[in-house]
């Protein structure tokens, strides 16, 4: 079995406080009906050269595709070494995308179960408890559904009491860059109206009752409808519960093959499965294959990029991908001559590649040791954004772009110690008024403080089932002058208990989120990636009680 489900991690953080042996559970994200992850699966999928669905030729650059390029983002290298090591970087997010649509159904809506997630789920890193989820992978490559358009059915906003539901919508292509459609339908402001979508090329006629045609420009997409748990009174900005809105919404989400659309309008409504479902790490399983078992990680990235699941690729991303193919099948043969050397600079390679992800997306901090990119999924064709984008799928896969949402990450306190819950307890005090840094942050929805276990990048077990502090948590409490400080400590603190979040005995993470970002939360302009031009949250403080 790897490591993601059952013993140790190889993982570079690996924290034993993290206990879970979810082996015999199953599930991936935008999954209607799930199949168990193990070792000797995913050894299969590989052998197959099949993935998840028929495979055909050679992925190609597709000359109607305005996302490809012919410039270098990832230069195949001029040597083995270097030719693994890009390969690793540029196509790592499709490892993820790839393994957990393999896991599951495609064009089936489905979301946890509850009012809440816990530190059970782990099919997507870095999951946030601040709205109630729907999501699928729409996939017209899929046997079985080749081709076949679906309708997809917003329903109206529920309404009880002056309260108002409210959504997001986030589609994602399989390397976490954010699609653009013609019209486009991220932009829906006004929901009770059914969609129809359909591939590129498609001719039809849209039955009645549809609002837009919607033509996808990749076989594959990922799509994220989020449900606010809390909305502001927009009278008084005060946080409202809008839960039992936001599970009617959710519930009563559709999505319909066109041909049973036809017969049966009213059908494929959300399908609530429970947490286990969503419980493999998605991180775990990545970091186990490329640091313990590389060679199957090569294996299944290649049947990845092959897959008519895959988006067209660049020029440049197709001679990449061919380079690796060559210098992998040499090392292969040299291997079963008895000649692991080659095989063994490929290894080292990637795994150097994996240290060299996490280490550019953890140093990109601020001047109080916060991480912000302001670039995330809306990638560029340089070799240090798909080194981004790498790191982006690490920490916090299916992440919204800049102007949706903000994502601060801390792994160390405001000093660079790594954050620990058995030897500190920490304090945030964000400062009233209006200011760029260390300021309360403005959102137009929310702002929420999550912390993460760092081995699969899950939320952490406590006996509060308390996972985050937010603007909208009742009772937060704000100090004299209009500050407010967050209590983040693996003990409850003797008073301030809606101020606090709790931590493990041992090492942690922590996100802050900014849904709506206005304000001082504005992000930078396009372009200007430098984390000190950007909203800077305040010093993590630490001291020495825990």
């Amino acid at each position: 079995m790897l490591a993601a489900f059952a013993g140790p991690a190889a993982a570079r953080h690996s924290p034993r406080t993290e206990h879970r042996s979810v082996s015999s559970a199953s599930g991936a994200t935008g999954s209607c009906a799930q199949s168990p992850p193990s070792l000797p699966a995913l050894e299969a999928l590989a052998a197959s050269g099949k993935g998840p669905h028929a495979i055909s030729t050679r992925t190609e650059s597709d000359p109607n595709d305005s996302t490809s390029s012919d410039q270098a983002p990832a230069a195949s290298g001029t040597t083995p070494a270097s030719t693994a090591l890009n390969h690793t970087i540029a196509f790592y997010p499709r490892l993820f995308t790839f393994l957990q649509q393999s896991l599951g159904t495609s064009n089936c809506l489905s979301g946890p179960k509850g009012n809440s997630v816990s530190p059970v789920y782990g099919a997507v890193p870095a999951v946030n408890n601040d709205t109630l989820y729907a999501n699928f992978f729409l996939n017209f490559a899929e046997k079985g559904s080749l081709g076949v358009p679906q309708v997809l059915t917003i329903p109206p906003l529920p309404t009880a009491g002056g309260r108002t539901a409210h959504f997001s919508l986030l589609v994602l292509d399989v390397f976490d860059h954010v699609v653009t459609t013609t019209p486009d339908i991220t932009k829906i402001e006004q929901p009770g109206h059914s969609y129809l979508l359909v591939p590129k090329g498609w001719h039809g006629t849209a039955p009645k009752g549809i609002t837009a045609v919607i033509t996808m420009p990749y076989p594959v997409t990922i799509w994220e409808i989020r449900a606010d748990k809390y909305v502001k009174n927009p009278q008084t900005g005060i946080p409202q519960n809008v839960i039992p809105l936001a599970d009617k919404f959710r519930k009563s989400l559709r999505l319909t093959p066109l041909p049973t659309y036809l017969r049966h309008p009213l059908s494929g409504f959300t399908t609530l499965l429970p947490l286990s479902s969503f419980a493999p790490r998605a991180k775990a399983i990545a970091d186990d294959l490329v640091t313990s078992h590389t060679t199957l990680f090569f294996r299944l990235l290649q049947v990845a990029l092959i897959s008519p699941t895959t988006k067209p690729l660049s020029a440049s991303d197709v001679a990449l991908s061919s380079a690796f193919n060559r210098v992998f099948a040499a090392a292969e043969k040299a291997n079963r001559q008895g000649k692991r050397g080659p095989l063994k600079v490929l290894i080292h390679a990637a795994q150097a590649a994996h240290t060299r992800i996490i280490d550019n997306f953890e140093s990109h901090v601020d001047q109080n040791q916060w991480v912000y990119f302001n670039n995330f999924a809306e990638w560029g064709d340089t070799p240090s954004e798909y080194l981004d984008r790498a790191g982006e799928t690490e920490i916090l896969q299916l992440s919204n772009n800049a102007t949706a949402a903000g994502y601060y990450s801390a792994f160390t306190d405001g000093g660079g110690v790594p954050l620990n819950g058995s030897s500190h307890a920490y304090q945030l005090t964000f400062s009233a008024g209006t200011c760029t840094t260390g300021c309360i942050p403005e959102a137009a929805r929310f702002w929420s403080l999550t912390a993460y276990l760092p081995r699969g990048v899950t939320l952490v077990p406590n006996a509060a089932k308390k996972y985050n502090v937010a603007s909208y948590t009742p009772g937060l409490q704000s100090n004299p002058g209009g500050s407010i400080t967050l209590y983040i400590q693996a003990q409850p603190p003797a008073a301030h208990m809606a101020n606090w979040l709790p931590v493990p005995r041992g090492p942690f993470l922590l996100i802050l989120r900014t849904y709506g970002p206005t304000g001082n939360t504005t992000p930078p302009a396009p372009g200007n990636n430098n984390p000190d031009e950007a909203y800077i949250p305040p010093k993590i403080v630490a001291s020495s009680g825990t």
